[in-house]
């Protein structure tokens, strides 16, 4: 696999992370607001991670997946 293929493949991975993050959200009925004040970051903050212009870190991904009540595992199934 060459370097752009492997970076591809990362960035695949992490939309589908971003993906999952949104329809978990959705379906506990949780807006963007809500995460953004759980998270204690502004919505503009949050918005930026949905849409992957914020870079999401692993501490955060650990705060994400407890405010949604999923194990980390969870986003990569």
């Amino acid at each position: 696999m060459n370097e752009n293929s492997s970076l591809q493949s990362v960035d695949h991975q992490i939309n589908n992370i971003l993906n999952m993050i949104i329809y978990r959200r959705k379906k506990l009925g949780l807006t963007q607001t809500d995460l953004a004040n759980k998270l204690e970051i502004t919505l503009s903050g949050y918005y930026k991670i949905e849409k992957g212009k914020t870079d999401l870190n692993f501490r955060r991904m650990l705060e994400i997946a407890e405010i949604l009540d999923v194990d980390l595992n969870y986003f990569f199934k």
